[in-house]
């Protein structure tokens, strides 16, 4: 199966909030809420030294959301927009190795309050962000109820009826489109990770109709010493009970503009990502606000290297960003939009629809040569 009998999906958080899934926003308003549970004791968990360390951590919110809003009002944007999970982590991992940054040997000093915080308890930084990867599986666990509203999802795979492979691109760590393939679609697919050998890359040059690369990690991604990257899910590794516990942390990265990660399974995943953008002649976007400037930028060289390519942004603001977002103004007929919600656009069949009438017209027309703006 060449390029031209592939279509390429990328799907961000906006995908999996109709299943009832939290957004990033929503993840760091249920960090904060957390902290204060903790630390006001009212937690089951809360012991007298549990207490101490989430005023510590929650204090250490307050101070990150507090900066990064201040950036942006210097910046000239809204100060007031909401700060999200991936943002407060970067910021805590950044200042965490900031003496390792090329521009710490010009600065005199960092703010009062972090120092203060760090006086208090040395590890502060470090033992927060466990904290959120800690949490990260509670909150993006699927229920019952998660799963049984994920049906919409298998309509992302509907156009493989017509002879056409899906090759779908994540941002997110949640299983919701493994659960949904499996649930509904009843099909096999390719990840890169096998049950006996672990991260297997080759196995995304394969054809299978579905591909499935998770850009920024995945709750069920570990790395463990004795047997490298695994998989306990999907696939789950045929030593996932020596893996498993605990201290277990999950595989993943937090998408800004300055997290492309050198290191695999991410480096071979945006690899793949920014050679399919050159070669496919689809491009659906799907619940992506367009947040991560790594991801807009092989976007965008695609648009501007790639004649053949038509792009389709799907999402209750995707009219707002096709007018808005730079490299997508202007663009029409190659860049269209279908203003409505995942689940929407996914259950009543306008998404298959539009995908269809993109896929006609790329088989029947001539690559777009427009100047770029």
């Amino acid at each position: 199966m060449n390029e031209s009998s592939r279509v390429t999906i990328l799907t961000g958080a906006g995908l999996c909030k109709d299943a009832g899934l939290p957004t990033s926003i929503e993840l760091a308003q249920k960090l904060q809420d957390t902290l204060l549970q903790v630390s006001a004791g009212s937690s089951q968990r809360s012991g007298a030294q549990e207490c101490e360390r989430a005023k510590l951590h929650l204090a250490t919110f307050r101070f990150l959301n507090g900066g990064i809003r201040f950036q942006q009002g210097i910046l000239g944007n809204d100060p007031d927009q909401a700060v999200n999970i991936e943002q407060i982590a970067v910021a805590a991992e950044e200042l965490q190795r900031r003496s390792q940054n090329p521009l710490s040997p010009y600065a005199s000093g960092w703010h009062d309050r972090i120092v203060e915080l760090e006086r208090l308890s040395p590890d502060l930084l470090s033992t927060f962000t466990d904290f959120i990867y800690s949490q990260l599986d509670r909150w993006l666990t699927l229920t019952d109820a998660n799963i049984s509203n994920l049906h919409y999802i298998r309509n992302l795979f509907e156009v493989c009826n017509d002879g056409f492979g899906v090759d779908v691109f994540s941002l997110n760590y949640d299983l919701c489109i493994e659960t949904a393939i499996s649930q509904y679609v009843k099909k096999g697919f390719s990840n890169g990770f096998t049950e006996g050998g672990g991260w297997e890359p080759e196995t995304l040059k394969n054809d299978s109709a579905i591909r499935l690369f998770k850009l920024h990690g995945s709750l069920d991604w570990v790395e463990d010493q004795a047997y490298g990257l695994c998989s306990l899910q999907y696939p789950r590794h045929k030593q996932a009970e020596n893996i498993e516990g605990d201290n277990v942390r999950p595989l993943l990265i937090f998408g800004t503009a300055h997290k492309l990660s050198p290191r695999e399974p991410f480096l071979s995943m945006t690899y793949s990502f920014a050679q399919q953008v050159l070669n496919t002649t689809i491009l659906a976007i799907i619940g992506y606000s367009f947040g991560d400037e790594y991801v807009n930028q092989i976007i965008r060289q695609g648009i501007e290297k790639n004649s053949k390519l038509r792009v389709l942004v799907v999402g209750p603001t995707a009219k707002y960003q096709v007018e808005n977002v730079p490299f997508l103004q202007g663009r029409n007929p190659r860049v269209t939009d279908l203003n409505k919600k995942a689940d929407e656009a996914l259950t009543k069949g306008e998404f298959l629809k539009m995908l269809r009438a993109l896929l006609a017209r790329a088989s029947n027309e001539e690559p777009f040569t427009e100047p770029n703006p």
